[in-house]
């Protein structure tokens, strides 16, 4: 089988133009130009109308979606995402896909808290 379908369908998981961890992800290096491609002109802000694209943009990723009390939450198999609004739940799944670990290190910390009102 050729490298490129394996990985995607073994071992990348999550947006397929995002490089994933594992080694010589055919992904890497597409982010910025796969980004603009994606999101190019887009001017988008919160609001009610965006908690049902949200579910479903997170059930065409394969989430199951529950609303628990006040909170949604999104599985897949061992990941688990939880927040006020889908939305919210959206952006903790970009993260996850996009940073890992997700958490940030105390400088980074530092920086960011100097930049913004947080």
């Amino acid at each position: 089988m050729h490298y490129v379908c394996f990985h995607y369908e073994f071992e990348h998981d999550g947006d397929p133009d995002v490089e994933c961890l594992a080694g010589g992800c055919p992904a890497s290096g597409l982010s910025l130009l796969s980004r603009l491609l994606r999101t190019g002109g887009v001017d988008l802000s919160q609001a009610g109308d965006t908690v049902v694209p949200a579910i479903l943009v997170l059930r065409a990723l394969g989430y199951v979606i529950e609303q628990v009390g006040g909170r949604f939450s999104a599985t897949d198999g061992s990941a688990r995402f939880s927040a006020e609004d889908p939305v919210a739940v959206l952006g903790l799944v970009k993260l996850a896909e996009a940073r890992r670990p997700w958490q940030a290190t105390d400088a980074e910390i530092d920086d960011v808290l100097a930049e913004f009102d947080l």
